[in-house]
């Protein structure tokens, strides 16, 4: 399915997510958990709850129309299912990743949510519905690279800097000592680069030095053979260009170490497709 398979709209006083994507990914997991469909309402994901609804009418005044309409445009392609969680009183939803849909949140000034489907009608809306919350044993090892990396953006914007590391270190350990490891450093350099964490900046500068010095060349540079090596999942989030204020970093922290890689004249390198209109470059 794709993403016209998804409709973000105003119903019963909140803003949801509704469509046959979202009935999918609810039955896919209550049926493997042997859950029957007893939920009296469409499968859904809240966006934007009653209560923070009725603040954002009082606050927004004449502008509520505009939010509607924003909201209709939040990119939906990327919508994980983590599993089934639920609680000792019956409770069960789907433990869902919709990092989009947190960026729109905090525009509004609204606080980092659990993005969850409701399986039940027993639904505690004070429960802890992230991936704590799953009832099976969670293991980084069972996900693929493109969670992972969302999983890391779902840390950052929810704060916890030390849980992103955990990630970061996993897509590097996934990919160790490339390219794909220096750009996964720098992805998490990236999303972190408002956050002023010092800690987690200088570990990723430390790895992407190291990757440079002894096995790869810098940035998105590529021999024909390591394009292949990418998943076509983690390429839109890898193949971006390195920020002017990345790039200025290493510069002041790096200044008086050089890296040793050195890579034979005759060997052709790409820069790799980064967006629509741009196609790959011979160097």
């Amino acid at each position: 399915m794709d993403e016209n398979d998804i409709v973000i709209k105003h119903a019963r006083s909140y803003i949801g997510v509704f469509g046959p994507r979202i009935d999918d990914i609810a039955n896919e997991v209550a049926s493997a958990a042997g859950i029957p469909n007893a939920l009296s309402c469409p499968y859904h994901i809240t966006l934007i709850t009653k209560d923070e609804l009725r603040q954002l009418m009082a606050d927004l005044s004449n502008k509520i129309d505009d939010l509607y309409e924003n909201a209709t445009t939040i990119d939906t392609k990327h919508i994980y299912s983590l599993g089934l969680g639920g609680d000792p009183k019956g409770g069960c939803w789907v433990v869902i990743i919709w990092n989009a849909g947190n960026i729109f949140r905090k525009k509004y000034g609204l606080c980092f949510k659990q993005f969850h489907i409701t399986l039940s009608n027993n639904d505690d809306h004070s429960l802890n519905k992230s991936l704590y919350s799953l009832r099976d044993i969670f293991s980084i090892e069972n996900l693929n690279l493109n969670i992972i990396d969302h999983l890391v953006l779902l840390y950052n914007l929810s704060n916890q800097y030390d849980q992103a590391l955990i990630y970061v270190r996993e897509m590097c350990i996934r990919f160790p000592d490339s390219e794909k490891a220096m750009l996964a450093y720098a992805r998490a350099m990236h999303l972190i680069d408002e956050q002023n964490n010092e800690k987690i900046q200088e570990y990723c500068y430390k790895r992407i030095l190291n990757c440079a010095s002894n096995y790869t060349e810098w940035e998105c540079l590529f021999g024909k053979n390591e394009l292949e090596q990418i998943p076509e999942g983690l390429k839109i989030n890898l193949f971006m260009p390195w920020t002017s204020t990345i790039r200025q970093r290493f510069i002041n922290i790096y200044s008086e170490e050089q890296p040793q890689f050195s890579q034979k004249a005759h060997h052709h390198l790409l820069v790799p497709f980064i967006g629509p209109r741009q196609t790959n470059q011979n160097l």
